[in-house]
């Protein structure tokens, strides 16, 4: 058999080693039209702050891979798809024509939204996007190579990599204006848990300015100045990033393959609606956890966990995909938020019975002098008494008291099992009450 995937990002890769392990007879042959393979795109602002090095993006080599069995082929563009007759048109320097598969896998990612701005070019030499490791080089030889003039940055949209690359910018020595359109920063998360991240950007002398379109980019000789935003003010800079949001890498596609709000849809098997195409990543859209409802999750685990599946599926494993519930983590300075399933808010527009509880969570004894209580909520069906959501904002172990969370609502626990868990516990590591027996003491009277 013939597999083709289309990408090499997490996805891609993740798939092609799990399948050809198992099926070593198998042909699988992968494009991908940047230099790169195996890249992570989480890790890059941190990268680009200096924290992490260029090892820590980049996963291994096309020659690794090659190694493996997987005939890599880099600098590699798919222009076309005949789905009819099982073929691909390739523009490269080793392969320039047509080729055939037996199977198709869609791996193709994301790529950063830039709205319609006036003045915005890809050619402005210090305006970037982050979506890909290329990008994440580009920008830091950027400032390597101009360090000395280089004071003012503005980042435009206050997701998870815009903050994370306003602490990379201030980490470069940079002056740094947060730019957000919407009233608010992740406005999934309750304005309670939230006040320390807005203390830690006037803490760190961020500039944050909500409400704030930008309407136009300001330039001279491919050379950006500044930004006017929408109530007319303009913000100087020397360097700009647009963090507005990603969509799915998918334009060249025909119109035949089935997708919705620009991302692919597919089941659970992860087949698309033209037979022996398959589609993971970032590219398209999955289920919240046991629903039929649509949600976008470009994150590099879920990305591997796609092609971990997709890889047992075709293996022949009797496997399927069941969808998320959207549990993230992100930082900024000292202070890191995680989140896991509903919000109270989505659960009430949802029709659940719900309610929270808010509590101070510890992750070592307060004694200590370094000990700082986290902030964190717990949403829950009151009928049915199960959690239906978390979030926390602190200093330490946040992530993994919301993977805790997200265990027992994928697992759909009873509140009331909570009590029969038997958790660690030392005043060096963790708190006599962890976060999920303090749901239970207030939900179970």
């Amino acid at each position: 058999m013939k597999i083709v995937v289309i990408g090499g990002g997490a996805a891609g890769m993740m798939f092609s080693t799990q399948y050809k392990k198992a099926n070593p007879e198998d042909e699988v042959i992968l494009f991908e039209k940047s230099s790169y393979v195996a890249w992570a795109g989480c890790p890059t602002p941190y990268f680009i702050a200096d924290e992490l090095k260029k090892s820590d993006v980049l996963h291994g080599t096309p020659e690794d891979f090659i190694k493996r069995g997987i005939n890599v082929k880099i600098h590699h563009e798919v222009t076309k798809i005949d789905f009819e007759n099982k073929t691909l048109t390739v523009k490269g320097n080793e392969i320039n024509g047509t080729i055939s598969y037996d199977k198709l896998v869609i791996a193709v990612g994301a790529k950063s939204f830039v709205p319609n701005i006036a003045g915005y070019s890809q050619n402005l030499e210090n305006v970037f996007t982050l979506s890909h490791a290329e990008n994440a080089f580009k920008i830091k030889d950027y400032l390597n190579e101009n360090k000395s003039k280089l004071k003012n940055a503005v980042v435009v949209g206050a997701g998870f990599i815009g903050l994370e690359m306003v602490e990379s910018f201030r980490k470069n020595g940079l002056n740094v204006t947060l730019i957000e359109k919407a009233d608010q920063i992740f406005p999934n998360v309750s304005e309670n848990l939230k006040k320390r991240i807005y203390k830690e950007i006037e803490n760190n002398d961020v500039e944050l300015k909500l409400n704030s379109g930008v309407t136009e980019i300001i330039s001279e000789n491919n050379v950006a100045k500044s930004v006017k935003l929408d109530n007319g003010e303009t913000v100087n800079f020397d360097i700009a990033l647009f963090s507005i949001g990603i969509t799915p890498n998918i334009d060249f596609l025909p119109k035949e393959l089935k997708t919705d709000s620009g991302k692919i849809t597919v089941n659970d098997k992860f087949e698309t609606n033209i037979k022996d195409v398959y589609a993971i990543g970032d590219c398209v859209f999955n289920k919240y956890y046991k629903t039929d409802r649509n949600l976008y999750a470009p994150f590099g685990d879920v990305a591997n966990k796609h092609g971990m599946f997709l890889a047992k599926h075709l293996s022949g494993k009797d496997v399927s995909w069941k969808g998320l519930i959207r549990s993230f983590a992100t930082s900024f300075y000292d202070v890191k938020l995680a989140q896991t399933g509903l919000s109270l808010k989505e659960a009430l527009q949802l029709g659940y019975n719900a309610d929270v509880v808010s509590m101070k969570a510890m992750y070592k004894n307060s004694g200590f002098e370094d000990s700082v209580p986290a902030s964190a909520e717990i949403i829950y069906d009151k009928d049915k008494k199960i959690v239906l959501g978390g979030a926390m904002v602190g200093k330490e172990a946040v992530a993994q008291f919301i993977d805790q969370m997200a265990i027992v609502i994928a697992l759909e626990t009873p509140i009331e099992k909570f009590i029969e868990i038997d958790f660690a516990y030392s005043p060096t590591n963790a708190s006599v009450w962890n976060p999920l027996l303090v749901t239970y003491r207030k939900v179970i009277k």
